[in-house]
C-alpha cells in the first residue's frame, strides 16, 4: 500500500510538468459552456414594435404577450419603441395600412439568417393567435399535455450533455500527454526494469486521472448550476455515470500515449475522441429525437448512454432503457481496462529498446 501511495503522490507531482495542459483539459468544458450559453437561442425573444397608432397594432401586441409555453417562459417579449424606422435596431415591426388593409411590416437589420428565421417565427405565432381568435368556434383547438412539470431552458440540457464530455476530455488529454512524456523522458525504461507490478503503476495513474476527470465534471456542474439555477436531484446516480466515463477516458488517454509516444499526437487524438463522442453522442439534443443514422451511430458512443442516464437527475423523467445504458457503460469500462493492460504489456513490458 505504501508503494501505491508513493506512485499516486508522484502522479500528482507530474502535474507540474504540464500545467497548461491540465488547465486546458480541466477548465475547457466550463469555459465552453459559459461561452455558448450566452449565444444559444433562448425561448423568449425581444421584439421591437413601433408605437401603435391603430387599434390593430395594440391587438397585435396583446397577442404577442399571450403566446408562450403553459409551463415556461413567454415566446415573445414585445418592446414598444417610438421609432418608426429600423435605425440602429436589429428588428422592428410597424403596423401600417396598405391598400386599406392593416398590415404588420417587419424590418431586419444586420443580423444572420437564423435570427431572421426566429424573429419571423415570433410574428407568425402572434398572427396565428389572432387568426384562431377570429375563427372562434371554427378554430383548431390544441390541447397541450406537458411532459415535464416545468419548462427548463435549453442551457440545462446543454450543460448536462457536456458533463460526460468534461469527464472524458480531462482524463483523455492528461492521460495521453503524461504517458507520452514517459516515453519522451525515458521513464518507461525504468518501469520496464522495475520489479514493481504494472498493476500498481497503472492503478496509480488511473486513480489520478479519474480524480482529475471528476474534478472537471464537478466544476462544470457548479458553473452550469449557477448560470441556469437548475441542480441535479440524484447526485449518486450522476456520480456513478461520470465515474464509468472517467474510467473509460483514463484508459483511452493512457492507450493513446502508449500508441503514439509523442505528446502532440496524443493530445490531439484525445481531444478529437472527446469532441466526436460529444457531437455524435447527443451533445446538442437527445439522439432519439434525430433518429435514423445519427441515432444508430450514437449508440456506439458512451456519451449517448451517459446523457440518457443523466437525464432523470435534471428532468425527473426516465428516458430510453436505463438498464441497457448502464450495462453498455460497464462493458465499455471493462473493455477499456482490458485494452489498457494489453497495450501496456505490448508497449512497455515486452517492448525492446
Amino acid at each position: 500500500m505504501t508503494r501505491f501511495y508513493l506512485f499516486l503522490l508522484n502522479e500528482f507531482k507530474l502535474a507540474r510538468t504540464a500545467i497548461p495542459i491540465h488547465m486546458v483539459a480541466i477548465l475547457q468544458p466550463s469555459i465552453l459552456f459559459l461561452f455558448l450559453s450566452f449565444i444559444l437561442v433562448h425561448p423568449t425573444f425581444k421584439v421591437n414594435v413601433s408605437q401603435p397608432l391603430m387599434d390593430e397594432g395594440h391587438v397585435l401586441v396583446e397577442a404577442m404577450e399571450q403566446v408562450g409555453s403553459p409551463i415556461g417562459a413567454d415566446y415573445i417579449d414585445p418592446i414598444i419603441v417610438d421609432s418608426k424606422e429600423l435605425g440602429d435596431l436589429r428588428q422592428i415591426i410597424t403596423v401600417k395600412e396598405r391598400d386599406g388593409v392593416p398590415t404588420a411590416v417587419q424590418q431586419y437589420g444586420l443580423i444572420d439568417s437564423n435570427q431572421v428565421k426566429n424573429l419571423r417565427n415570433r410574428l407568425t405565432a402572434a398572427a396565428l393567435h389572432l387568426w384562431n381568435a377570429e375563427l372562434k368556434g371554427r378554430a383548431l383547438s390544441i390541447k397541450e399535455h406537458t411532459w415535464l412539470p416545468y419548462d427548463a431552458p435549453y442551457t440545462v440540457y446543454f450543460g448536462m450533455a457536456l458533463l460526460p464530455m468534461a469527464a472524458f476530455v480531462a482524463a483523455a488529454i492528461i492521460g495521453g500527454v503524461l504517458t507520452a512524456q514517459d516515453f519522451e523522458l525515458k521513464t518507461t525504461l525504468e518501469y520496464r526494469l522495475s520489479p514493481v507490478s504494472p498493476v500498481l503503476i497503472l492503478g496509480a495513474r488511473l486513480v489520478r486521472l479519474v480524480l482529475s476527470s471528476l474534478l472537471s465534471a464537478c466544476m462544470l456542474l457548479v458553473v452550469a448550476g449557477l448560470v441556469t439555477g437548475f441542480w441535479p436531484g440524484n447526485i449518486w446516480r450522476l456520480g456513478g455515470v461520470l465515474l464509468t466515463i472517467a474510467i473509460m477516458a483514463s484508459c483511452m488517454g493512457i492507450i493513446l500515449g502508449l500508441l503514439f509516444r509523442s505528446t502532440i499526437p496524443a493530445y490531439i487524438s484525445g481531444l478529437s475522441l472527446a469532441l466526436a463522442g460529444w457531437i455524435f453522442g447527443g451533445g446538442f439534443a437527445l439522439a432519439s429525437g434525430f433518429g435514423g443514422v445519427y441515432e444508430r451511430i450514437s449508440r456506439l458512443t458512451p456519451n449517448a448512454h451517459a446523457v440518457e442516464l443523466c437525464f432523470p437527475a435534471f428532468y425527473r423523467v426516465e428516458i430510453g432503457n436505463p438498464l441497457r445504458s448502464a450495462l453498455v457503460l460497464i462493458v465499455f469500462s471493462v473493455i477499456s481496462l482490458s485494452l489498457l493492460f494489453f497495450t501496456y504489456r505490448w508497449r512497455v513490458t515486452k517492448q525492446a529498446y
